[in-house]
């Protein structure tokens, strides 16, 4: 005799233990209204006897959904698709009643991303997060991009809004206005940036920032005070260097990530400048160790694992709307697309509080 454990159970076991139709057990299985509170118990205690775990394939082709989401990173940069933001967007997923496919990007030619659309379409995942920095071109191909021709909702994050497209995103001109803001408030009026790489948008963005605030200040001249780097440590000691050159009596900097700030702070000890006496130091990001380094660092919050778990909520209604279903609860209340910064103040703007 052959017993339960030795083969998978099947919708007709269920069926048959519970004296229905393989019909009426699959309505069950898919939470359909069209069955009795009466027979829906009976089925379900069944199917717990029984052991009977629904086939995924068996459910797509009942429901039309594969109940998966692509993620699709972009050029070596993680971004969403690794760490902290990645597991939030599982776990959220997971919640929902989804699972994540997610895939690496490494070209951004059109044929490259052609592909990768190809791919997503081909395993029928339901949405997908097109996730991963704008750099350089990456982006171009949104530009005249008409999301209607998907079978399924997109989402874009970390990059600047198009038209129809969903995009999740930070203000990051907001947050180079706030920051530089910040240092005007403490009386600083020849206030440097140095700026992550020019083709990336997030940097582009945080530039025009800086710039909107010392226009309103009316100090246009302090524009000048610019330089462009790379988010690595080394790049802000170069920085800072150079702003000293064309600024000698610089007293602020506006820097566009909290690495580069540490190369900052690290040239402006090596070469005797207080901070913030001499120099005010402000970054981007707080990253963790922003708050032990000497002096700790003034900066603003970026909290990408948020981000990461807006997107997915957008996208989960998304797909909701198109179907006609109900919002699922962790998503039924719609959110701003747009994202803010926090100021963080700390003793390298402020000082040492007596």
């Amino acid at each position: 005799m052959v017993s339960m454990a030795d083969k998978r159970v099947t919708l007709a076991d269920v069926a048959k233990l519970a004296g229905v139709s393989k019909q009426t057990v699959s309505r069950v299985i898919n939470d359909s209204e069209h069955v009795t509170p009466e027979t829906r118990e009976r089925v379900l205690q069944c199917i717990n006897v029984l052991g009977f775990r629904p086939s995924a394939l068996a459910r797509q082709l009942s429901t039309g959904r594969s109940y998966t989401l692509g993620v699709v990173s972009c050029g070596g940069f993680g971004y969403l698709a690794t760490g902290v933001a990645y597991l939030g967007m599982v776990r959220q997923a997971d919640k929902m009643g989804y699972a994540l496919l997610s895939k690496e990007l490494t070209e951004f030619g059109p044929n490259a991303i052609q592909a990768m659309l190809d791919f997503m379409m081909e395993r029928q995942v339901d949405g997908l997060i097109w996730a991963g920095p704008e750099i350089g071109d990456s982006h171009v191909w949104l530009n005249e991009f008409d999301p209607s021709t998907l079978p399924m909702p997109m989402i874009v994050v970390n990059a600047s809004q198009r038209g129809l497209i969903d995009t999740v995103a930070f203000d990051n001109c907001e947050s180079g206005r706030i920051a530089t803001e910040h240092l005007l408030s403490l009386g600083r009026r020849k206030i440097g940036h140095i700026s992550g790489p020019m083709s990336r948008w997030v940097a582009r963005q945080r530039v025009i920032g800086w710039q909107q605030a010392l226009d309103a200040a009316g100090l246009p001249e302090c524009k000048e005070y610019f330089f462009e780097g790379d988010w690595e440590p080394a790049t802000g000691g170069r920085g800072l260097r150079r702003l000293r050159e064309i600024c000698p009596e610089l007293d602020a900097v506006f820097v566009s990530s909290d690495r580069m700030a540490l190369g900052v702070l690290h040239e402006a000890h090596r070469i005797g400048l207080r901070i913030p006496e001499d120099i005010a130091v402000i970054g981007i990001d707080n990253a963790p160790e922003s708050e032990f380094m000497i002096p700790p660092l003034s900066t603003m919050t970026q909290d990408t694992p948020a981000m990461a778990e807006c997107a997915l909520r957008l996208l989960i209604r998304r797909i909701c709307e198109r179907r006609g279903d109900p919002y699922p609860p962790l998503c039924a209340e719609a959110e701003d697309p747009i994202l803010h910064h926090e100021l963080v103040l700390r003793e390298s703007t402020l000082g040492v509080k007596r």
